[in-house]
């Protein structure tokens, strides 16, 4: 059994913390049921991100195995009657499958603008990417697509922000990164919502070559109206053009300076570029690898070329904004470029999603069906995240992946007893004492009355 209820663990972050009251919540949700027959949309809410914190049956008849688990509906604090079965919980995702990408990015920018009060961070920096979602196996599912990995699947396009998914568009397989205007509308809905709900610090978008764009590069600094400023700096993979590569290696080796990046080694060249498409030149830089984490040096053939775009330091306006924020170290060359190496964390939270509940795959048949479960996926793994740094902080590192996190904190041996009217945890001393049980129990919100003891 686990040390706290998921119920517990969500009320504190979705019902203490939402933005409706109590009250008006079912109102709020009502056009999801035709009758007031059967179980409240909260309660398939409630199930449906447990379903996803607990992580150990991922197909959808599991519903049906907790139905017939007491001890898993107490956990919920539910009667086994009030437990949904999987074709309930399927019939409530159908009636999700007509509403829109904006309602579910909505409650995402919400929990955004929440964690931003919570942490208050000087600098804000978001990474632009898209993930593939492999379905390859599946049989005649709307929207699974080839994608460029070869397989067949969806590809949404999310931004995040450190561990947290604060945006996404779900999309078809077949539908590339840069498609259309999603990239800068996404970005552009952040931004302003930062400076409204928030407050007007330096705002950092990192993004790779499939978002190299002069389209993408003009929009930070100005979108629709001339009066319309974002005030935004991107840090951008380049694609590596033949005369780029020949100019670079037409250079003297004085020109390029030395970087250690870890336990690598790094030469790089800074120059102004501008391809015959773009109106104005932009700041440039060339970084190749020079040795591995081994030490030992790598042969031109072997080495890893960037070219990385920004306009960091190209507007006296921002630069002088940039400087006042306490941001004078991301004007130079090496800090961009480990701006743009720290992409790869960024990407860590598409592992971290993938191992939290989907495996890559989704399990309906219909987009629209698949597309709320992806979001409620999103709002889940949010919620995790914020979970890690709010409660657990002590005990389990920030930085754990889904299944650290249920091995350590959720599947251990407890018992819990009944007398004298109280209920009664009991647990072995030695997980007591390393969990911090108290703690956490009292961080985890408040539950109802439980006297935490240890087995002797």
């Amino acid at each position: 059994m686990v040390c706290f209820s998921f119920y517990d663990m969500l009320k504190t972050l979705v019902f203490t913390r939402s933005f409706l009251p109590v009250a008006d919540r079912e109102k709020y949700f009502h056009f999801l049921k035709g009758s007031r027959k059967g179980l409240s949309c909260i309660q398939f809410i409630k199930q449906i991100l447990a379903f996803f914190v607990d992580g150990s049956d991922y197909s959808m008849t599991g519903f049906d195995r907790r139905k017939n688990d007491e001890a898993y509906a107490s956990m919920l604090e539910n009667t086994p009657d009030q437990m949904a079965s999987s074709h309930q919980v399927k019939r409530f995702f159908r009636k999700l499958t007509f509403i829109p990408n904006r309602l579910y990015r909505k409650i995402l920018l919400f929990l955004f603008i929440w964690r931003l009060h919570v942490e208050k961070p000087k600098f804000i920096i978001l990474f632009a990417d898209s993930m593939v979602l492999d379905n390859n196996d599946a049989e005649k599912r709307q929207g699974v697509k080839p994608t460029y990995k070869k397989k067949k699947g969806f590809q949404p396009f999310q931004v995040s922000w450190g561990p947290y998914l604060i945006d996404a568009i779900f999309r078809p397989g077949n539908v590339h990164c840069n498609h259309g205007s999603d990239f800068m509308k996404s970005i552009g809905r952040l931004v302003r919502a930062i400076r409204k709900y928030y407050k007007d610090v330096p705002i950092i978008v990192l993004s790779d070559s499939g978002f190299m764009d002069d389209q993408n590069f003009r929009f930070p600094v100005c979108t629709g109206r001339l009066e319309e400023r974002l005030k935004v700096y991107y840090i951008c993979s380049g694609k590596q053009y033949a005369d780029l590569k020949e100019y670079v290696q037409e250079l003297s080796p004085k020109a390029f300076r030395c970087l250690g990046y870890g336990k690598e080694s790094w030469r790089y060249v800074e120059f102004g570029n501008r391809l015959k498409s773009w109106p104005k030149f932009r700041r440039c830089i060339f970084t190749t690898l020079e040795s591995e984490e081994n030490g030992q040096m790598l042969f031109d053939f072997a080495r890893t070329d960037v070219f990385i775009y920004t306009n960091i330091g190209q507007d006296a306006k921002l630069t002088a904004k940039l400087i006042q924020a306490g941001g004078a170290a991301y004007l130079k060359a090496d800090q961009i470029i480990s701006l743009n190496h720290s992409r790869g964390k960024g990407e860590l939270n598409h592992r971290s999603l993938k191992e939290f509940a989907t495996k890559e795959q989704l399990p309906f048949e219909q987009f629209g069906m698949n597309r709320a479960y992806y979001y409620f996926l999103l709002i889940s793994h949010f919620l995790f995240e914020a979970y890690k740094r709010d409660v657990t902080y002590d005990v389990i590192p920030i930085s754990s992946y889904p299944t650290t996190f249920r091995r350590r904190l959720l599947d251990f041996a407890a018992k819990v007893i009944s007398t004298g009217g109280k209920f009664i945890l009991k647990i072995n001393k030695f997980k007591f004492k390393e969990l911090n049980i108290q703690k956490l129990w009292e961080l985890s919100g408040k539950p109802q009355p439980i006297l935490i003891t240890c087995l002797r």
